[in-house]
């Protein structure tokens, strides 16, 4: 079975043969009697053993669960109390028996008893629950040679000898590693060293030296560390974010720009269509997009993740942490930063594109000085904000977000008097507005219907009008605004945007720069 998301809840009976599963990267052992209880989210995939191959029949259901308080009824995804291989299963003659009632001989999957089938599902994952919570399927309870690669999984880092792991297995040390081999297709020490490559790869994607990086994944001597590192991945550990032929998936709005700037191209990204009513594309970006996979970032589709095959999954901790990204590839949480030029030479110092950042800095800084002069002659100092209609809310953003610091720090304008300089961002109602009356507004409203709706409300409102940036047609589309100044070049494309809404074109910005 290839490695793949499971999107339903599921019961699995090993009916045949032997071989190993792997489930969100703890592997198991599986024969004729085990059972499995699998959960939306699980990255799962399986091997046979090539003498005496698997069969198994997979159960599929989906489930909710209902709660009642004061009255009101309550849906929330139900929580299993255990999960994965269920080890007191196997053996339980009343689980077996349950068990046929829905996969027997004499089920018939075409009854018209559906009540039935329910009540036999309810009662097998009774008796599956309740016998494995007896039991216990952590750690203790694992037998065999299970009991041996639980130990490696949560102890990789640690020195362990191999006949201490073919005590815990049961097994003489020669026969635990011929079963080792045999079941794993690898060898003890083999399947050690994989784990800790998975874990250095992460660790290479920081600003950890190599002496730490080394000794979090085991190794006293980081030279030793580098030898082993090499032998197993073809290159240095220096030099292995610095290939080009990196495969990397960028899973945060933009994490992908960052990368493209530097002159390379990830496998898979963020699609934020679904988050903006209108997209601007940025014509310098084009060429690379062309053959990035886009993911949905409402919904993350696994299995077209998977199907990229990343060697390395880069996100930021602004992002809610998705265990499931880490049983894909190795992933890096980037810590967050408004301030571009650190983080695009953060980025570039690791992956051996400085050369890049200093281009593209430079460029930046060179056009962010013109439009500022060119703004100060026409106007003097100005005021804007940048204002969001979402479903729920009216959101002014300050100066601790991307909008801000592009707008107050590049651009050169000012929020109004007023405004909390200490606010990320402040939620308003419509009776509020003129407590704020900025020369220049930009708009973005979210893509759904409500927003629209509350976007009528607002543009026919009294307090709208009243408004300066209103009453002098100084109010601009931001579409995807937001999204665009997370990555460097999208940035670089905004502040064009904003030069263009401004009526202060580019010919006129190369003049100012010229006549310093």
């Amino acid at each position: 079975m290839r490695k793949r998301t499971i999107h339903q809840y599921a019961v699995c009976v090993i009916t045949n043969g032997r071989g190993v599963v792997t489930i969100n990267e703890v592997v198991y052992m599986a024969k004729e009697g085990d059972f499995f209880v699998l959960v939306p989210g699980m990255i799962v995939e399986g091997k046979s053993h090539f003498a005496d191959p698997i069969q198994y029949t997979i159960i599929f259901f989906s489930c909710i669960q209902l709660s009642k308080h004061h009255k009101e009824w309550s849906v929330k995804r139900p929580h299993f109390i255990c999960s994965g291989k269920l080890q007191a299963a196997s053996d339980d003659r009343v689980v077996k028996a349950a068990a046929d009632s829905l996969i027997g001989p004499h089920y018939d999957s075409h009854a018209p008893n559906k009540i039935k089938q329910k009540y036999d599902l309810h009662n097998l994952l009774m008796l599956l629950m309740a016998g494995d919570r007896v039991h216990g399927n952590e750690l203790e309870a694992a037998v065999g040679m299970e009991a041996a690669l639980a130990y490696m999984n949560e102890n990789y880092m640690k020195d362990t000898r191999i006949d201490q792991l073919a005590r815990m297995a049961g097994y003489s040390t020669n026969h635990f590693i011929r079963t080792f081999k045999d079941q794993m297709n690898m060898t003890p020490i083999e399947y050690v060293q994989k784990q800790r490559m998975r874990k250095a790869k992460q660790l290479l994607f920081s600003s950890e030296k190599m002496k730490d990086v080394a000794q979090q994944v085991g190794y006293k001597d980081e030279h030793y560390f580098s030898r082993v590192f090499k032998k197993a991945e073809g290159t240095a550990p220096t030099l292995y974010m610095k290939d080009k032929s990196r495969r990397i998936a960028a899973l945060y709005y933009g994490v992908d720009d960052y990368l493209l700037t530097l002159g390379l191209k990830p496998v898979a990204a963020l699609s934020y269509v679904e988050r903006v009513s209108r997209t601007y594309a940025v014509p310098t970006l084009n060429a690379f997009n062309h053959g990035v996979v886009r993911l949905d970032s409402v919904k993350l589709n696994y299995d077209k993740l998977i199907q990229t095959r990343p060697d390395l999954i880069l996100t930021s901790d602004r992002l809610e942490q998705d265990e499931v990204l880490k049983h894909i590839a190795p992933t890096a949480v980037l810590k967050h930063s408004n301030n571009y030029g650190m983080m695009l030479s953060y980025i570039a110092g690791i992956l051996g594109r400085e050369q890049q950042a200093v281009i593209w800095l430079d460029k930046y800084t060179e056009r962010k000085e013109a439009l500022q002069k060119k703004i100060k002659e026409r106007w003097g100092k100005q005021t804007a904000y940048y204002l969001r209609v979402s479903p729920t809310f009216y959101r002014i953003y300050g100066t601790m977000n991307q909008t801000g610091s592009l707008l107050y720090e590049d651009v050169g304008l000012m929020l109004p008097s007023g405004f909390p300089a200490e606010e990320w961002a402040i939620d308003f109602q419509l009776q509020d507005l003129t407590l704020f009356n900025p020369d220049h507004i930009f708009l973005m409203t979210d893509p759904t219907e409500e927003s629209r709706k509350r976007l009528k409300l607002l543009l026919s409102s009294e307090e709208w009008a009243s408004l300066d940036a209103v009453r002098n047609h100084q109010v601009y589309d931001a579409s995807d605004l937001l999204f665009k100044t997370l990555g460097p070049t999208g940035r670089m494309w905004a502040m064009n945007h904003i030069a263009d809404q401004l009526r202060l074109q580019h010919g006129d910005i190369v003049q100012a720069k010229r006549g310093e």
